[in-house]
């Protein structure tokens, strides 16, 4: 008899193709299945928490996207977008009015986006507004004015303080030798900084500059301007406008100053003017970074220096103009997305590229060095960043990868996440992803088939393990925000309902617990603390839905919701009702360097488990279940959680694999540290 222990399950769940790879050091922490359970970076596995209730879309018919808004880690909302609208989550309820003609109905605004272009939509946020971008639509600002007031703008490229007006120049000397001057005045914005468009030109004539006497001057005088806290005076010099000098008042005196035309006046650009809409936009060193312009894919524009929407430039450039570069390659791919890194990193539709000043300074009047860094392809889902490194859907939507900065190489690298677990992603594509950081560092991946593959992600500790998630229905799209201490998965799941059709916003419970009665391991779900109760209602969602309990602790089975209520057994004071969903997880074969096709038998098993209720089932290898015996703690207390040895029995037989079977089909918490088993090799082969 032999007896075999697995400490770690970091690898996650493997493809079949590595089940006879026992020389891999995945295989010794990896499983054959793990089912809405997750991999922790401590080793354990435990299962999912349950989805609860937030509220039904607006039209289950369409689907809908989520994208998050976060202002700081107090203040954050989930945006459910749909055809033509947008409406705001805010710690897991739907915002209403509170007061007024709408009091009572979701906070809504009008967008102009079709439901087939939502998917596609790429966004960045700076504070409270966050920059919607779409080759089909002109790029959009959504301002949160208030908890109830949202704005959704066209953005205005040009810079945020107008130029003087009523510009007027006069002479004033002899006009012996005449000649003619013109000038331009710009308004510089208090606080930013900023400079405007120039002006409109003025003319005056005068002496030949070469004779002025010193009693000889041109006086400029113009309109001040709102919240300006200087202006700069241009003056042309051969069709260039040379800067002569700045003021705080609306009168400056040109008393035969030479222009400097290494400081010349603004030129207005406007990249996106006639449609030429972008399709993808960030934030890189103070600079707003817009990318895959309508009519130039492969083209890049980033605002001046401290500016969000002034794309405005001089000659000769200067160090804070505005951006323009285009990306030359064989083919024409695309620039799908823009990520702030060390570098700016562009992710393209068929290459990574990392772009930066000669001197790593990223400005107009350096030269940038835009270099290839692989040749992968990167598909629409949104990328995200964990830690130092990015992950990222390659192009065919079945990969899922990393790339980081590699300091030795002085170049970005990564790794195929997904290639050990090809069998969860096979026959399907990726169709949306976000980033879970805490508490667990989970990517969570929508699938086009309806379910979730997910990844917990540790590069420094080196775990990378996946988990696939199911339940009653379909995972259509997925969003986090931070909550609290916690970043909290929200997911739209569309459902078959007493015959119908509905798409729910619902959110992942809090995995953290420390009775029975605070878990939440049910889907679609809605919790009730109070007064003790037998009798629960508003359920109206799940009619006619054949749902469990969990009451003070102890589950209940099988009630159908009627009428949009189900009775309980007895009176709870902590109720949660939903779908219920199982827990499943298998280790791989027990296989030595000479025991392939021999056969096996499982003698008994040992669990170690942390903060769990043992009520859950080993399988057998006949496929049926048996429940594990519980303690009389547990038998005295429905709110008792163990930690410690759990001794289970198999009830197998000799098969040539030896492994261990475990699903749980009740709402209660399961954490698995370690199993070992006790494994008896039979002296003939299979």
């Amino acid at each position: 008899m032999t007896r075999y222990t697995q400490r770690s399950f970091t690898g996650g769940e493997l493809s079949p193709a590595l089940y006879s790879r026992n020389d891999l050091a995945k295989y010794e922490i990896g499983l054959k299945t793990l089912k809405n359970g997750f991999v922790r970076a401590e080793g354990c596995v435990s299962n999912r928490a349950g989805l609860e209730l937030i509220c039904e879309v607006k039209n289950s018919s369409s689907s809908v996207r989520l994208i998050p808004f976060s202002f700081n880690t107090e203040q954050t909302y989930i945006i459910e977008l749909g055809n033509k609208y947008a409406r705001f989550i805010k710690d897991g309820g739907q915002i209403i009015y509170p007061d007024g003609d709408n009091q009572g109905e979701p906070v809504e605004i009008s967008t102009p986006y079709l439901e087939e272009d939502l998917f596609n939509l790429k966004y960045a946020q700076n504070a409270d507004v966050l920059t919607i971008c779409h080759n089909s639509y002109s790029p959009y600002e959504l301002s949160r004015l208030s908890h109830y007031e949202w704005d959704l703008t066209d953005i205005t490229f040009e810079p945020q303080i107008n130029p003087p007006q009523n510009l007027t120049a006069s002479w004033t000397g002899g006009t012996e030798h005449k000649k003619t001057y013109k000038y331009v005045v710009t308004a510089v914005k208090q606080e930013t900084y900023e400079e405007s468009n120039r002006s409109s030109e003025v003319s005056v004539e005068g002496e030949l500059e070469a004779n002025w006497g010193t009693t000889e001057y041109i006086t400029i005088t113009f309109n001040a301007v709102e919240n300006a806290a200087e202006y700069n005076i241009y003056r042309e010099v051969n069709g260039v406008f040379g800067y002569v000098g700045t003021t705080s008042s609306t009168t400056f005196t040109d008393d035969k100053i030479e222009p400097d035309l290494t400081s010349t006046a603004p030129i207005f650009k406007n990249p996106f003017e006639n449609g030429n809409n972008p399709a993808c936009v960030n934030y890189f060193q103070q600079r707003k970074v817009y990318a895959c312009l309508k009519n130039s894919p492969q083209q890049l524009v980033a605002s001046q220096t401290s500016t969000n929407n002034n794309f405005n430039i001089s000659r000769p450039l200067s160090a804070s103009d505005s951006i323009n570069i285009t990306l030359s390659e064989r083919e024409v791919n695309e620039i799908r997305h823009i990520l702030a890194m060390n570098d700016l990193i562009l992710l393209t539709s068929g290459a990574e590229w990392k772009l930066n000043g000669s001197d790593g300074a990223f400005s107009a009047s350096s030269s940038l060095v835009a270099s290839p860094q692989s040749f992968y392809g990167c598909s629409h889902v949104p990328p995200v960043v964990s830690g130092n490194m990015i992950l990222f859907v390659q192009s065919g939507g079945s990969v899922v990868r990393d790339l980081g900065y590699t300091y030795v190489s002085d170049s970005y690298d990564g790794e195929e996440l997904s290639i050990f677990a090809n069998h969860l992603f096979e026959g399907k594509q990726v169709i949306d992803m976000a980033y879970s950081k805490e508490p667990y560092r989970i990517l969570w991946c929508v699938m086009s088939d309806g379910t979730v593959n997910a990844l917990t992600y540790n590069k420094k500790q080196e775990v990378a393990g996946w988990h696939k998630h199911e339940t009653k229905g379909s995972f259509e799209a997925v969003a986090v925000v931070r909550e609290g201490y916690e970043d909290v998965p929200y997911f739209v799941v569309k459902r078959e309902i007493n015959g119908q059709t509905k798409r729910f916003i619902e959110r992942m419970g809090t995995r953290i617990i420390e009775k029975t009665e605070d878990g939440v391991f049910l889907d679609s779900s809605l919790r009730y603390e109070g007064e003790p109760i037998q009798y629960i209602s508003g359920l109206d969602h799940l009619e006619g839905e054949t749902i469990n309990l969990l009451a003070d602790g102890c589950v209940i089975e099988g009630k159908q919701v009627v009428n949009g209520s189900v009775s309980l057994d007895y009176p709870a004071s902590k109720i949660v009702a939903g779908i219920p969903y199982e827990f499943e997880l298998e280790t791989l074969n027990l296989e030595s360097e000479n025991s392939h096709g021999m056969l096996k038998i499982v003698n008994t098993i040992n669990i170690k488990v942390d903060k769990s209720r043992e009520d859950f089932f080993i399988v057998g290898t006949d496929g049926e279940t048996v429940q594990n015996s519980r303690s009389v703690n547990s038998v005295n207390d429905a709110n008792y959680l163990h930690s410690g040895n759990i001794d289970c029995y198999s009830f197998s037989n000799y098969t040539d694999g030896a492994n261990v079977h475990i699903k749980q089909i009740y709402p209660l918490p399961l954490t698995i540290n370690s199993i070992s088993l006790d494994v008896t090799a039979a002296e003939t082969n299979a």
